[in-house]
């Protein structure tokens, strides 16, 4: 609802900027001068429109891609941090059980506190170390058995992609939209807007709903940048549903294998 509400409230003040604008223009510019503008104008907006939308359009849609890309790499995290917790399980003990528990302890660090600061564009340094304790707990471990010499090799390649999907993650969170292409953007909106106005309609009214037009179609535009240029913030932000959902399945983990010790104890 909020996404909705930022479309809506972003096309309705720009247009009432540029209806504003193109009826203050009426008042003091002559109509016979904006006639006399009509064949040179035509030919510099279709330039001028042109490239704005051209360049709009790159923008939006590089936006867009990332969007998609950080709820990819989100989720390729968590699926290569449960693979590590399903191949610990692979291991003696007490090795099997720290990795685990390593592996749980990260989950809750990110959904209780990192997600949070992520909206910021900062990221949780203890979740961090929690990830780095986790790995460096891997190139310690000497495997001793068999078994454990079979599973090592695809346990340390799971944890490395891991990491690297993590510093892809983080990575992301701290990008965006740079001021100075904002400040491109919002000028070539004023200045293509603005371009309508050398042109003079009998109707007022009628010239006033074309510009709307064209204001409402930028605004849409800019209105989904700023929706998808911020992955980790914002309305639509990639949620941490992935990080949720294997922490209770770790946690249901831990549970039955608690379960299970005490039926074998007793």
């Amino acid at each position: 609802m909020n996404a909705y509400f930022t479309v809506l409230f972003t096309v309705i003040v720009s247009d009432l900027i540029a209806v504003a604008a193109l009826l203050l223009t009426r008042r003091f510019v002559n109509l016979e001068k904006l006639r006399s503008s009509h064949d040179v104008g035509g030919f510099l907006i279709a330039i001028v429109g042109t490239l704005y939308a051209v360049l709009l359009g790159l923008i939006v849609v590089d936006a867009m891609q990332q969007y998609q890309h950080a709820r990819e790499i989100t989720e390729r995290e968590t699926n290569y941090l449960t693979d590590v917790f399903v191949l610990a399980k692979g291991l003696t003990e007490p090795r099997s059980s720290q990795l685990q528990r390593m592996c749980t302890s990260y989950v809750d660090q990110v959904v209780d506190t990192e997600w949070d600061q992520m909206r910021a564009g900062t990221f949780c340094p203890i979740a961090r170390q929690k990830a780095i304790d986790l790995m460096s707990s891997l190139m310690d471990f000497d495997p001793k058995t068999e078994r454990e010499k079979a599973i090592y090799p695809q346990l340390v390649n799971e944890a490395s992609q891991f990491w690297q999907n993590r510093q892809e993650r983080i990575s992301i969170t701290k990008k965006g939209i740079p001021p100075v292409e904002w400040l491109v953007l919002i000028v070539g909106a004023i200045i293509t807007i603005f371009f309508t106005y050398f042109f003079a309609l009998e109707q007022t009214r009628l010239q006033a709903i074309m510009t709307a037009m064209v204001a409402t179609l930028i605004s849409l535009n800019l209105a989904l940048l700023l929706l998808f240029a911020y992955p980790f913030s914002g309305d639509l932000s990639v949620q941490s549903e992935a990080f949720r959902s294997i922490g209770e399945i770790f946690r249901n983990f831990h549970a039955e294998n608690a379960g299970a010790i005490e039926k074998t104890h007793s």
